[in-house]
């Protein structure tokens, strides 16, 4: 897989037919934002038509700790019920929860039941699966159960994000993990032509009638033209 920065420039290069010049009306930062917002959609439209999702796409957020906090989730507000979560990053928005790819314990192997969160409470009355460890997403929290009273303490959890920067996580041992530009993105190979034309054909349109300046003026991108000045 290539870096955001390779990404961008190739598109950039792309555009303008391999021409370049200081006075570029394209924006790097901009492409950048394009690519992210594309790669979503292609990923959910492969997903339709493959019924598959790519494990290149997939981050792991390694080993996250649990806060305990009551069940209320409010500073004013008692409910005397002790669960525990940990804040994620924002997942895609994939049919039935599968951007949410794996919820489990810190050994990656032993997977937590992800189920929604009206239907937590009931399941745990059920014959064969009252005694499951389950896991469900309210907000940006993720919460668990721990029906064993194992008193657990950490998660492991991998998806595919909106954001593959805001997968940044400071795990258990204090390390950090901290997608760069210049690190491989998750956008696999056979999605990366479908990325480029969606931002060549629905915004390069319309960015590629603001001329590059001809002048050499090196005027700031996107700002009026004088027309005194063009006299």
């Amino acid at each position: 897989m290539a870096t955001l920065n390779e990404l961008a420039y190739n598109i950039l290069n792309i555009a303008r037919g391999g021409l370049s010049s200081d006075d570029d009306r394209l924006s790097i930062p901009q492409i950048k934002f394009w690519i992210s917002y594309y790669r979503a959609f292609a990923i959910k439209e492969e997903l339709r038509i493959k019924k598959s999702i790519d494990n290149q796409l997939v981050q792991d957020l390694g080993t996250l700790r649990l806060e305990a906090v009551d069940a209320a989730d409010d500073e004013s507000v008692k409910w005397n019920c002790e669960v525990k979560r940990v804040a994620i990053p924002k997942f895609i928005d994939l049919p039935n929860d599968q951007g949410l790819r794996f919820v489990g314990l810190a050994d990656k192997k032993t997977a937590i039941i992800i189920s929604p969160p009206n239907t937590v409470h009931f399941k745990s009355f059920g014959r064969f699966t009252g005694d499951m460890r389950r896991a469900y997403i309210i907000g940006k929290y993720l919460y668990v159960t721990d029906p064993f009273n194992e008193d657990i303490k950490y998660v492991n959890v991998r998806g595919i994000f909106v954001d593959p920067f805001a997968a940044d996580f400071t795990h258990a041992d204090g390390t950090k993990d901290i997608l760069t530009d210049d690190d491989e993105y998750p956008l696999p190979e056979g999605l990366l032509p479908k990325v480029t034309a969606m931002i060549m054909e629905r915004e390069l349109q319309v960015s590629n009638v603001a001329i590059n300046d001809e002048k050499n003026d090196s005027r700031e991108s996107n700002s009026p033209v004088n027309d005194q000045d063009a006299r």
